[in-house]
């Protein structure tokens, strides 16, 4: 009996599946089946690191080609925060990009950082406020938050890494 139950059960499933199909206007009829989760995310990709990341929420910039990324230093155009900590060359490292992000950010002060200062890269990936020394430097935010000194965290809105020549 209990098999009985269950091919009409799933015969029941199966028409109601093909009715629910069959009246969908036509051309869309499949789309409600589709993953929405899945596809393209502008404000992030995955690239390979060229060698270890130790600490997540560094600064990365365009590595040995156009596939990898490489810790950011003081005079580098940064490409995004660096959100996992790959432990060798080659591996697979999240990257949240400059510019296209609708949500603040967290990065590794090098030194202190008031809130509302106007930050830039600094050594090993690591953020500073911009300097007043001369210079070219890359803006790529506004700190949210007070860092008290070397790595901490500091949350700050980021913006596309824009140039500032500082000449005193």
């Amino acid at each position: 009996m209990n098999t009985i139950a269950l091919i009409v059960s799933i015969v029941a499933i199966f028409a109601a599946l093909v009715w629910l199909v069959a009246s969908r206007p036509h051309g869309r009829a499949l789309t409600f089946l589709a993953n929405v989760a899945e596809g393209f995310q502008p404000a992030k990709m995955t690239f390979l690191a060229d060698a270890a990341i130790s600490t997540r929420y560094l600064l990365v910039k365009p590595g040995s080609d156009s596939s990898h990324v490489a810790l950011c230093g003081t005079g580098d155009i940064p490409l995004g925060i660096a959100t996992d900590e790959p432990s060798a060359a080659e591996e697979g490292v999240s990257v949240n990009l400059l510019g296209v992000q609708s949500e603040c950010q967290i990065g590794v002060a090098s030194a202190e950082i008031l809130a509302g200062a106007l930050i830039v890269s600094a050594a090993s990936g690591k953020l500073r406020t911009l300097p007043t020394a001369n210079g070219t430097y890359y803006i790529i935010g506004r700190a949210l938050k007070t860092a008290a000194g070397d790595g901490d965290l500091v949350e700050f809105v980021p913006c596309f890494p824009t140039q500032r020549v500082v000449a005193t």
